[in-house]
C-alpha cells in the first residue's frame, strides 16, 4: 500500500519540510497503512496506532540523526519505522528473517535501543546524555517510555539519577492508561482524574524536572509546541513530556478488545474474526488456569500473581473470579517475587505466574527473597523455551541454565498437560520449599492421551513414554514430541529401538531412577531447547562421568548467543537441535 506523503521520505530530515496540514495527512495514511498491514501479519497494532502522531512530532522536532529517540520496549515503534525508510519491510513481519516486531540495530541506525523488556530505556539515555554533556555536546537526548513500564524499578532509578544531575534529557511518557492489560497502582492513580496535570506536575517538578503536559496526544499541533517547549527548559533542567494517547486510535474493534489488540494474530478489520493476542486451542497456560481456578474454588488462601502479562500465564479469567486473590502488580516482576513472599509469610498458598524472558528480571528476588526464606512459594514460567517472534531477548532458553545454580530451588518441567495439572496439584496440597515450574507456549498435541502411558508415572519420577532395548532418548517437556520423531528416525534409518523419557524432575536430578534407566544403555542422547552450558544435558553428562557409567551422551542443545525470531521448526533447524542434524551427529559417532 503506497501512501502519497509517506512515499516522499526517503530520510528522516524530509518530513522537517512538511507544513502541519501535510503531516495531519502523513498520519491519516500511516493510521491506514498499519491497520491494513498488520491485520494481515499480525502484530502490536494496539500500542502502534496510539503513537502516530507522537512519534511523527518527535521526528519533526528532533534531529533523529543527532539527538536519538530511545523508544522503550519498541513495540511501539511502527511509525518511526516507516519514517525512517522501511514501508516494504512490513509484509514480512512475522516471518523468519523478516521485519522485527521490535527496534533493531540490525534493521536500522536509527534504532538506537533494540532491546524489548520494559524500563531500561531512561537509564540508557541518561549515560547517552551524561557523555554528551561531558563531551560539552549541545544536543538532546530522548527517551519515550509508556506508563505502564514507568512502574518497573529500573525506571525510577532512571528518573531519581536525572533529576539529580539536570542532564539534558526530554523523557516522553506515552499515557495511554494501559501496559498490555489496563494499568494498576500508584502511578496510574497519580495520572488519572480531572487533576491530573496538577497531580503529575507536582510529582515531577517535586523531583527537579521541568513538566510540559500534552493534553490530546493525536494533536500534532499540541504535541509540536511542547516539543519546542521542552527544548528551551532542557537549558535548566531534565524534562518530562506527558501526553495523554489512545491506544488503538482510529480501529473501532480496539475499543471491544483493549488489550487483546495490544497485540493480535491476523484479523479481520470489519468484523474482528481471528483477534487473539495469544494460541488459539487447548495450550498449557490454559490448562494452568484451569487448574488455579479450580484450587481457588476449592480454598481462599490460593493466590495467583503475575505481572502484567495475565494473559500469557493463564490467569486472565481467575481475575474475573476472583480479583482480590488473582493480582496483576504490574509490570513490576520484583515486586512480584516479594509480594509472593509476604503472602507466603502469612500461610497463604501462592503461585505466582510469569513469562520466562521477563522472570529473568526478578533474579535477585528469587535468590535473597524466594530462595533463602525457603518458603513453600510455587513459580509457574510460560514460554520456556522459543518464544516465536518477539526477538532474540524474549526466548526462555536461558531459563534452566541461570535457575539451576540458586540454591534450595527445585524445578520441575510440564511437558505434558497431565504433568502440568499433576504437579501444581500436588502444591496445592502440600508445598515444601520455592519450586519453578517449566511449562511450554504452546498448544497441546492433539495426540497426547494416546502416546503418553495409561497409567502416569509417580510425579517424582521420569516417565518412560516408549521403551527400546538399544539406547536411551532423555527429553525436557519441550522435546518430547522430537524425542517422538528421533525414536522414529532411528528405527526406521539404523534398525534401532531407543527408550524415549520425559525426564520432568530438572532439579534435583532423580538420580536413583536415571541410573536405573541408564544401566546397560551404551548410547544416550539428551534433547533440550535450552542452552547447552549448565543444560540438562550437561548435568546427565556430569552423573554418567560421575558414577563411570560405560556409556556414550550425546547432548542436543543449543550453543551460547542469541537466536533470532522465529518458530519452533525454524529456530531448531538454525540451532542445530533439529531432528536431521541430531540423525546426522549420532551417525558420525556411533557409525
Amino acid at each position: 500500500m503506497k501512501t502519497a506523503k509517506l512515499e516522499q521520505i526517503k530520510q528522516p530530515s524530509d518530513i522537517r519540510g512538511f507544513d502541519r496540514d501535510e503531516l495531519v495527512q502523513l498520519a491519516s495514511e500511516i493510521r491506514q497503512f498499519l491497520i491494513a498491514s498488520v491485520s494481515r501479519t499480525g502484530g502490536h497494532i494496539g500500542a502502534n496506532l496510539g503513537v502516530i502522531e507522537l512519534t511523527i512530532a518527535l521526528h519533526y522536532c528532533f534531529d533523529i540523526e543527532n539527538e536519538p529517540l530511545l523508544f522503550d520496549v519498541g513495540h511501539q515503534g511502527y511509525t518511526h519505522k516507516l519514517l525512517t525508510g522501511r514501508q516494504d519491510a512490513f509484509q514480512t513481519l512475522n516471518q523468519f528473517g523478516g521485519m522485527s516486531r521490535f527496534l533493531s540495530r540490525r534493521e536500522s541506525e536509527y534504532d538506537m535501543l533494540d532491546a524489548s523488556h520494559g524500563g531500561t530505556a531512561i537509564s540508557i539515555a541518561t549515560g547517552i546524555a551524561y557523555a554528551k554533556r561531558h563531551s560539552d555536546v549541545q544536543q538532546a537526548t530522548v527517551a519515550i517510555i509508556g506508563d505502564g513500564s514507568l512502574v518497573e524499578g529500573m525506571a525510577f532509578e532512571g528518573l531519581n539519577y536525572a533529576a539529580e544531575n539536570r542532564l539534558p534529557l526530554v523523557i516522553v511518557i506515552n499515557d495511554n492508561g494501559m501496559s498490555i492489560p489496563p494499568n494498576v497502582g500508584g502511578i496510574h492513580n497519580l495520572f488519572t482524574d480531572e487533576n491530573w496535570q496538577d497531580k503529575s506536575r507536582a510529582w515531577f517538578e517535586g523531583m527537579g524536572f521541568a513538566y510540559e503536559p500534552v493534553a490530546d496526544g493525536h494533536n500534532l499541533s499540541e504535541l509540536i509546541s511542547a516539543f519546542h517547549e521542552a527544548r528551551n527548559l532542557l537549558r535548566s533542567h531534565p524534562v518530562v513530556v506527558h501526553v495523554k494517547t489512545e491506544k488503538g486510535k482510529g480501529l473501532a474493534l480496539a475499543k471491544d478488545h483493549p488489550y487483546k489488540l495490544h497485540f493480535s494474530m491476523p484479523f479481520d478489520v470489519e468484523t474482528g474474526a481471528g483477534i487473539s493476542a495469544t494460541l488459539t486451542g487447548e495450550t498449557y497456560q490454559g490448562i494452568v488456569g484451569d487448574v488455579l481456578a479450580e484450587l481457588m474454588r476449592e480454598s481462599d488462601d490460593v493466590y495467583a500473581i503475575s505481572p502484567a502479562t495475565p494473559y500469557a500465564s493463564g490467569i486472565e479469567s481467575l481475575m474475573k473470579e476472583f480479583p482480590d486473590r488473582a493480582i496483576d502488580v504490574g509490570m513490576a516482576e520484583q515486586h512480584a517475587v516479594g509480594m509472593a513472599v509476604g503472602l507466603a509469610m502469612r500461610g497463604k498458598q501462592v503461585f505466582s505466574c510469569f513469562q520466562s524472558t521477563f522472570m529473568q528480571r526478578a533474579m535477585d528476588q528469587l535468590f535473597h527473597d524466594l530462595c533463602y526464606t525457603g518458603l513453600p512459594i510455587t513459580v509457574v514460567v510460560s514460554r520456556s523455551g522459543f518464544a516465536g517472534f518477539d526477538g532474540p531477548t524474549h526466548h526462555g532458553i536461558y531459563d534452566f541454565g541461570y535457575l539451576r545454580v540458586l540454591p534450595d530451588l527445585k524445578i520441575f518441567y510440564a511437558g505434558t498437560k497431565r504433568d502440568l495439572r499433576a504437579i501444581l496439584e500436588q502444591r496445592a496440597r502440600h508445598a515444601d520449599g520455592p519450586l519453578i515450574v517449566l511449562h511450554p507456549y504452546e498448544t497441546v498435541p492433539v495426540d497426547e492421551d494416546d502416546y503418553l502411558p495409561t497409567e502416569m508415572a509417580p510425579i517424582d519420577k521420569p516417565e518412560l513414554i516408549d521403551e527400546g532395548d538399544d539406547g536411551l532418548i532423555i527429553a525436557m517437556g519441550n522435546r518430547l514430541q522430537n524425542a517422538r520423531e528421533l525414536k522414529r528416525r532411528i528405527r526406521s534409518e539404523k534398525d534401532l529401538d531407543f527408550s524415549v523419557v520425559n525426564l520432568r524432575w530438572l532439579k534435583p536430578l532423580p538420580e536413583t531412577e536415571l541410573l536405573r534407566l541408564l544401566k546397560g544403555k551404551a548410547r544416550i542422547v539428551t534433547l533440550e531447547e535450552s542452552v547447552k552450558e549448565g543444560g540438562m544435558g550437561m548435568a546427565i553428562n556430569q552423573l554418567v562421568r560421575d558414577c563411570r557409567l560405560e556409556c556414550d551422551v550425546l547432548v542436543s542443545a543449543i550453543s551460547s548467543g542469541f537466536l533470532p525470531a522465529g518458530d519452533k521448526a525454524e529456530l531448531s533447524l538454525l540451532a542445530g537441535i533439529d531432528t536431521s542434524a541430531i540423525m546426522q551427529r549420532l551417525t558420525e559417532r556411533w557409525g
